[in-house]
């Protein structure tokens, strides 16, 4: 099984190649708003990389995240599974965020794990995490939250934040001290682990419905027509 990955939902912009649980080619630009000039030929260039010509699948990062860099994937990802005829999935953000902090870091068993994508203002999107057998378990739904919000619920032991909302997170006052980041390497985004989800996703037989997959926005997203 050879499944294309792409992830869009942050500043980072990204497509991989998984074939049987491992990545066999990734590439990541994270330089602002160039997804939309930038991903077809990442996508091109992975392709060549692994000297691939034909996919089994193709995993999306649906979101919460940038509502622009969110269509963007989207409509990539159902563009590649029409042409050729291959299931689409649609993977979590913030779910696989969490995992690639969790793998990257080598996260012990028990460890809580934020992960915080900005929202804008003194928001973010955010979602908590529990390690398990070396995977996050969620221990929330992904929500949209104001920053002085989310410090009343977290108290307790230490917990580890991932993210391109980490600093925000860690620099809010008020703060409390059992927050620390994960490593750099740690913080931003995968699209090799959105491959490596969907890659497992598909082989479930949970692909979504290509017609009908649309971002996860969270927040309400207004259309500007002025």
């Amino acid at each position: 099984m050879i499944v294309l990955g792409i992830e869009t939902a942050t500043t980072v912009c990204g497509a991989a190649l998984v074939r049987d649980g491992k990545v066999i080619a990734e590439s990541l630009i994270d330089a602002g708003r160039v997804h939309a000039e930038k991903l077809m030929g990442q996508i091109t260039a992975v392709l060549g990389t692994a000297g691939v010509s034909s996919l089994t699948g193709v995993a999306v990062s649906i979101g919460p995240g940038s509502f622009t860099g969110l269509r963007i994937g989207v409509s990539v990802a159902k563009g590649i599974a029409f042409a050729g005829g291959i299931p689409v999935v649609g993977v979590p953000t913030l779910g696989a965020l969490a995992l690639h902090a969790a793998e990257t870091d080598r996260l012990e068993e028990g460890t809580r794990l934020l992960a915080a994508i900005d929202a804008r203002r003194d928001e973010v999107y955010c979602q908590l995490f529990t390690i398990s057998e070396k995977r996050p378990l969620p221990l929330w739904d992904s929500r949209d939250m104001v920053l002085g919000e989310l410090m009343k619920v977290l108290d307790g032991p230490d917990i580890r934040v991932t993210g391109e909302g980490a600093a925000k997170v860690l620099t809010w006052p008020g703060a409390p001290p059992a927050l620390s980041a994960v490593s750099a390497d740690a913080l931003r985004c995968s699209a090799g682990t959105v491959a490596s989800l969907g890659e497992e996703l598909l082989r479930a037989g949970k692909a979504d419905d290509t017609s009908a997959l649309e971002p996860r926005y969270i927040k309400d997203f207004f259309l500007k027509t002025r």
